[in-house]
Order: structure tokens, then C-alpha cells, then sequence
């Protein structure tokens, strides 16, 4: 009796170890599946920074002074992503050309600028934050940033915008910079509330450089803010993100990307409405959220800037600041 009790007892343990082991397994295999699906609705939980971190960006209100004595935009850090943001399919695209989504029905085209000619329209565009800048030139978070933006940078030629960064000692307001470089807002012209824009450009892969295309508020407050698409370096992918409340609090992470973003242009989309945001590139889903969704005015910026990737140093790495981003089409529909 006491042999069949013992055997008994074997078997019972037996049984609860392999309980707990599928259990864990299925728990582990069900998270996983939520992030593959590029889909958050909650706040993520925060995570080390690896190397290298982003750079930062400014906004209208000034955080902390600049050396600039002109009103500045306040500098943010862009945080490493917790999610990674996947590809995938959405029913949103039906068109048969890949870079273009179906427009939400009733919405209007409201935007659609054009880059014919030989020079930038400054009724529509500005070439700094602060439109005011514009002519003596600007920057962002000069505490770890190397470019001075100049309107010398933006060009229009053969049907493209086109923001240059360059090696050059250049002369700020109230500091020497390493290099020079391009930035166009569409604040004096065009500042929205929703809609679908699709901006189709060619990002320079390189040293220290990070090109971005992305919204800011239109009233200067930050954030929220929504990034369309961030490069930074010559990384084999680039990131979506959705800042909110502060400086840390975001959504959003890297795009695995199956092409080289250099090597040809491609069209990054985000669809923004009352309730959520998605991000596409060629016209596939890469991210959606229905978190923390902007309910204000906003305004487009694309800009190239230049960062060391060690944190807090301004020295211009080995071949930094030299690339082009040419932007071929930018375009908005609105409700």
C-alpha cells in the first residue's frame, strides 16, 4: 500500500508540473502575439536606453534657455521604443498603387503643395521653427545637435524639395556650429485637425545624421507630437512614435523596413482621426494606436538633422553631416 501511495503521489506531481508549464508557455505566446500585431492602447512600460539615443527636438515654449537670445523651441528627448512597431496588413489599403491609401470618404485633399521651379514658395513653407528665425537661421537642441539650419540648405529642382546637410563651419546666432543644414514647416500656410498625409521622399543614410518627418502643435505647446517616420544613422530601419503628457511618455518604436529608404524614394502615410492614429509605409500598416489621440491643430515639419551618437556630445563624427532628403510630394486630406 504504501508503494502504491508513493506512485500515486509521483503521478499527482507529475501532472501539476505539466500544467504549469503549458500554462506559462500559452500566457508567453499570447503576449508575444499582442506586439507582433504593431497594435498599442495602453501606455508601455518603460525600458533601459541602449546606444545610440535619439536627439532631441524643440517646440515653440522654451523648457530651458538657449544660447540664442531669440525666442526657442523647447528640447525633448525622443525615447528608445519599448514596442517595436511590425508590418502589417490593413484594409485601409485598397488601391492597387502600394503608396497610395483609400481616403476616408468625404474627406478633402487640403494640401498638396507644389515643387515646381527653381525656388522654395515661402507663402507656404518656413525654413525654421519659428518663422520669425527664418532668414538668420535656427536650430533645436544646440546642447547636443550640430546643425544650424539655413534657408541656403532647402532647394527646389527637378520636382523636388530638397534639405542638405553639410560639413561647414557655420556661424549661429551666438555660437560657431559644425555643420549646416535644411528644415521647411508648413506652419504659415497649412495647420490641421485629422487627416491622412502621405509625404513620399528619399532619406540620406550616413554618419550622425537623423532626417524626420513629422506634426508639432500649432498653439507651441509639446507635447503631444507624432512622428511619421525618424531615421537615425545608417540603421536598417527607421521609427513611428506618438509623444504625450511628457517627455518619456510615448508610443511607438521601430519599422522593420525590407528596402533600403536611400536608395529610392517611398511614401510614409500616417491617418489621424478622433479616435486613432496609423502609420503606413508603401501604403501597408505598420502601427496603430487608440491611445493618447492629439485633439488639436498641428502642423507638418521635415528637417535633417545631425547628432554625435554618444549622448551630450556635440563632436561632428568621422564623415557626419552630409546627406540629402528630397521630398517629391507631400500631401493632406482633411475631414
Amino acid at each position: 500500500m504504501v508503494a502504491g501511495a508513493l506512485g500515486a503521489v509521483v503521478v499527482l506531481a507529475i501532472g501539476v508540473v505539466a500544467f504549469v508549464a503549458f500554462h506559462g508557455s500559452s500566457s508567453a505566446s499570447t503576449k508575444a502575439a499582442d506586439v507582433s500585431k504593431g497594435t498599442v492602447t495602453a501606455k508601455p512600460t518603460a525600458s533601459a536606453k541602449p546606444s545610440p539615443s535619439p536627439k532631441a527636438k524643440k517646440t515653440k515654449k522654451a523648457v530651458k534657455p538657449k544660447p540664442s537670445p531669440k525666442p526657442s523651441k523647447s528640447a525633448k528627448p525622443t525615447p528608445t521604443p519599448t514596442h517595436s512597431a511590425t508590418r502589417t496588413s490593413t484594409s485601409t489599403s485598397t488601391s492597387a498603387d502600394p503608396t497610395a491609401l483609400t481616403v476616408p470618404a468625404g474627406w478633402k485633399l487640403a494640401f498638396d503643395p507644389s515643387f515646381s521651379g527653381s525656388s522654395l514658395d515661402t507663402g507656404t513653407w518656413s525654413t525654421c521653427y519659428d518663422e520669425s528665425d527664418a532668414s538668420a537661421g535656427c536650430t533645436n537642441n544646440p546642447s547636443v545637435e550640430n546643425e544650424w539650419y539655413l534657408p541656403s540648405q532647402v532647394s527646389v529642382s527637378g520636382g523636388t524639395l530638397n534639405l542638405t546637410a553639410k560639413q561647414e563651419s557655420t556661424q549661429g546666432t551666438s555660437a560657431t556650429y559644425a555643420c549646416r543644414s535644411g528644415m521647411v514647416t508648413s506652419e504659415p500656410s497649412f495647420n490641421f485637425t485629422y487627416g491622412l498625409i502621405q509625404i513620399t521622399a528619399k532619406i540620406p543614410y550616413g554618419p550622425g545624421l537623423w532626417p524626420a518627418l513629422w506634426l508639432e502643435p500649432s498653439n507651441g505647446d509639446w507635447p503631444p507630437e507624432l512622428d511619421i517616420m525618424e531615421h537615425w544613422y545608417s540603421d536598417q530601419d527607421y521609427k513611428v512614435y506618438e509623444h504625450y503628457t511628457n517627455a518619456t511618455d510615448y508610443l511607438g518604436g521601430p519599422v522593420s523596413t525590407p528596402v533600403n529608404l536611400a536608395a529610392g524614394y517611398n511614401t510614409f502615410s500616417m491617418l489621424w482621426t478622433s479616435s486613432r492614429v496609423t502609420w503606413y509605409l508603401d501604403g501597408t500598416q505598420v502601427y496603430t494606436t487608440t491611445s493618447y489621440v492629439p485633439q488639436q491643430a498641428m502642423y507638418f515639419i521635415a528637417n535633417v538633422a545631425d547628432r554625435n551618437p554618444t549622448d551630450g556630445s556635440t563632436a561632428l563624427v568621422s564623415g557626419g553631416c552630409t546627406g540629402t532628403m528630397s521630398i517629391s510630394s507631400v500631401k493632406v486630406w482633411t475631414p
